[in-house]
């Protein structure tokens, strides 16, 4: 699953889940179901004008998302 970030003409983001060349609404427990099965999230996808310090902290989000859930089942092990 890849999140999709989308900053309008307002200023305003919102977030919407892609699941190959399915787009939904973003749902946090459809998000956790799919952490569970994949156990990684895609690299984050931004339409709109996003500045670099918005780009980076997005990026950050996902990838400490990634590694808390690699580190939570690397303990399964």
């Amino acid at each position: 699953m890849k999140l999709v970030f989308n900053k309008n003409e307002d200023l305003e983001i919102s977030v919407t889940q892609k699941n190959g060349n399915e787009i939904k609404e973003f749902n946090y427990v459809e998000m956790i179901k799919d952490l569970i099965h994949t156990k990684n999230l895609e690299e984050p996808e931004m339409v709109g004008d996003f500045t670099d310090s918005e780009i980076g902290s997005i990026k950050a989000m996902i990838q400490h998302i990634n590694t808390d859930v690699s580190e939570f089942y690397s303990e399964d092990d």
